[in-house]
This record gives C-alpha cells, structure tokens and sequence, in this order.
C-alpha cells in the first residue's frame, strides 16, 4: 500500500514537472538575426510578426531580434526593399533569417539553399519543377523535338540539378525536426561530443521519418542508442 502511494506521489510529481517546464518553454524568447541571402549583410529595422499573437518586434541596427513564440508558432517577416517570407518555430535555438531582395534572381546552390526559410524553399521547389515541366514539354509523345535548343536543354538540366537539391534540404530538414537532441537527450544520457557523434551514426532515413509515429521515433533512438553503446565499448 505504501509503495503504490509513493509510486502515485511519483508520478504525480513527474506529471507536474512535466507541466512546469511545458509552462516555461510556452513563454521562451524566441532570438534571431536577418541577413541578406546573398551577401549575409545584417539587416536593421525588420519586422518580425507572431501571427498567433500578433506581437510585433523590429531587428536593431545589427539585424538581432527576440519576440515570444511557442513552437509550431509562425513569425512573418517583412522588410522595406526584400521579398516578404514565412518562418516556422520547430525549436528554440536562434534563428537565421536569411531574406532575398525585391525582384532579384539568385543562381541557387548548396549555401543559398541551406540558408532559406521553409516557405522561400518550398516556393523555390514549386518553381523549379515548374521549370523543370516546361523544359521537358520540347519532347512529344511521338519522339519528335520541337524545340532542340541546346541552351533550353541546359535550362532544364540545370533545373532538374537544382529540384534534386532542394528536395534533398526538405528532406534533411523534416529529419532535424523530429530527430532532435532535446527528444534524444530526454531517452538517453548523451551530451555533446557523443550526442553529435550518435546523430551522424544513426540519423534515419526520410521515409522513416515521414511514416513513423513519435512511439516509432522513441523506440528506434532507444534501441540505437543500445546499439551505439556497444559499438563504443561501454
């Protein structure tokens, strides 16, 4: 009787622990600094929008910014002279924002790509395979070419090139946000080095990930972290 009580106490506790910390992370600061995509210039005087909230904060004159948000929270993002954009809270770490100027064409690549929001990359991905689309429509069903164009054969090689990078930084990202070192270190012990060593080992694949639930997730980092345990001799 008396174990059953202290074991009810405990999780009563462990209930309102959980709680209490659920409570301090809903009212975090979120911290931020914008930059221009190209020239990662800081940029002053942003306006940066929780639209649950709508609370309003501007960036100072070194681009840096903090407003309240919880995650899944949306921030809007405006500036004079730049393309308006989107960003998704998922965790509580300082956010890059890295903003593209009014009517100006960026030659994409690994580095500008890793720095977009989610909204400027899923729009980025929409139009790459819109371009993509309109290259391939030279060729007809009949096999005959209508436009055999070398410069429109390298337009739609490159458009491809770029699609096949864009996806693949859509699926790292997607990875990130649910393979994450608070979920990790909330079902083992690793801190850094051996956190960082433990997500390059075992990181899962994207098909993984989009088709598991949370338990899934749980269970595969326990039983990698089993795995990783062994591998380093302890």
């Amino acid at each position: 009787m008396k174990t059953s009580f202290i074991y009810s106490i405990s999780i009563f506790s462990i209930l309102g622990l959980s709680s209490f910390f659920s409570v301090l992370h809903a009212q975090e600061k979120i911290k931020g600094i914008a930059m221009e995509l190209v020239s990662s210039q800081k940029i002053s005087d942003v306006s940066i929008k929780n639209v649950r909230t709508n609370t309003e904060v501007r960036t100072d004159q070194e681009g840096n910014f903090s407003i309240d948000a919880q995650i899944n929270d949306y921030l809007a993002i405006e500036a004079v002279g730049y393309e308006k954009d989107t960003v998704y809270v998922y965790d509580y770490g300082v956010k890059r924002i890295y903003l593209n100027r009014e009517n100006t064409a960026i030659e994409l690549n690994e580095v500008y790509i890793e720095r977009m929001t989610d909204s400027r990359l899923h729009a980025e991905i929409n139009a790459t395979k819109l371009a993509g689309k309109y290259a391939d429509a030279s060729q007809v069903r009949g096999g005959i070419r209508v436009s055999p164009s070398r410069v429109f054969g390298k337009n739609a090689k490159r458009a491809r090139e770029n699609y096949k990078l864009l996806i693949e930084e859509q699926h790292k990202r997607a990875i990130d946000r649910k393979f994450t070192e608070d979920l990790i270190q909330s079902l083992t012990p690793l801190k850094n080095p051996e956190l960082a060593l433990f997500k390059e080992q075992y990181r899962p694949s994207y098909k993984f990930i989009e088709q598991a639930s949370k338990d899934d997730i749980k269970l595969y980092i326990i039983d990698s972290y089993k795995k990783f345990n062994t591998k380093t001799g302890k």
